[in-house]
C-alpha cells in the first residue's frame, strides 16, 4: 500500500508540471517511480500517460495543429517498431548512452540560440527519437519538445499531447504484442492514475502565470534531467 501512495505522489508532481510546460511526467516521475515499483516501467506509465495526454489535450484543443503532427507521428510509428526490437534482444545499454548524447547535443545548440527548423525532416526525426526512447524508457519527451520549444506555450502544450497520445498508443501495442502489456499492468495503472490526475488540476491554478520564456527554459532544464538521467543510469 506505501509504494501505491508513494507512486501517486510522484506522479502527481510529474502531472503538475506537465500541466504547464506540456512534458514531464516521464522525467520527473520515472527514476523516482522505478525506485519503489519497477514493475510500473514502461507500460503502466506510459497507459497513465495517455490518460493525463487526453485531458490536457481537450483543455487546449484549439491550439491543435495537425500541419506540425503528421510527420512525427509517422516517425512515431517507425521509432516504435525499432524500440519493439531493441526490447527484444538489441542492447538496451548502447541506445540509452548514444540517445542522451544526442540529447545533450540539441540542449547544447537550444542554449546558443540556434533555432531548429520545423521541417518534414526534423519533425520524423523528433518523432521517431521520441517514440523510440518513450517504448523503452518511458522518457520520450525531450526530442519532440526541443524541436517546438519556441512554439507558443498553449501549442506546445496541446500538440505534444496529441503526439503522446498517439505515440503511446504505438507503443502499447508494439508491448502487448511482445508480452510486456496486460491486466497486470492496466491493474498498476488504474491504481496510480489518481496522482496524475490530481496533479495535472493542481497545474491549472498557476499554468496561465507563467510567460513563455519560462517555459521554455523548463523545457531545456527536463530535457537536460532526462538525458543526465538516462546517461548516468547505464553508464
Amino acid at each position: 500500500m506505501i509504494e501505491i501512495l508513494l507512486v501517486n505522489l510522484f506522479l502527481f508532481v510529474g502531472a503538475f508540471v506537465q500541466g504547464i510546460i506540456g512534458y514531464g511526467l516521464g522525467i520527473l516521475s520515472v527514476p523516482l517511480v522505478f525506485m519503489v515499483m519497477p514493475s510500473m516501467i514502461p507500460a503502466p506509465m506510459i497507459f497513465n500517460s495517455i490518460f493525463l495526454c487526453l485531458i490536457i489535450a481537450t483543455d487546449n484543443k484549439n491550439y491543435i495543429d495537425s500541419n506540425i503532427l503528421k510527420w512525427p507521428i509517422v516517425g512515431a510509428l517507425v521509432g516504435t517498431a525499432t524500440a519493439a526490437s531493441v526490447l527484444a534482444g538489441v542492447e538496451e545499454r548502447t541506445f540509452a548512452l548514444v540517445f542522451s548524447s544526442m540529447l545533450l547535443v540539441l540542449i547544447s545548440l537550444s542554449v546558443l540560440k540556434v533555432k531548429l527548423p520545423i521541417n518534414v525532416s526534423s519533425s520524423t526525426t523528433a518523432g521517431f527519437f521520441s517514440a523510440l526512447s518513450g517504448t523503452i524508457t518511458a522518457i520520450g519527451g525531450p526530442p519532440i519538445a526541443l524541436l517546438w520549444q519556441n512554439l507558443p506555450p498553449q501549442v506546445i502544450r496541446a500538440n505534444m499531447s496529441v503526439f503522446f497520445i498517439a505515440s503511446s498508443i504505438i507503443a502499447l501495442v508494439a508491448l502487448f504484442l511482445i508480452g510486456k502489456f496486460g491486466w497486470a499492468e492496466i491493474k498498476l495503472s488504474a491504481a496510480t492514475l489518481p496522482g496524475v490526475i490530481v496533479g495535472f488540476y493542481s497545474s491549472k491554478l498557476i499554468v496561465n502565470r507563467i510567460p513563455a520564456q519560462q517555459v521554455r527554459l523548463g523545457i531545456l532544464l527536463m530535457s537536460t534531467l532526462s538525458s543526465l538521467f538516462l546517461f548516468f543510469k547505464y553508464f
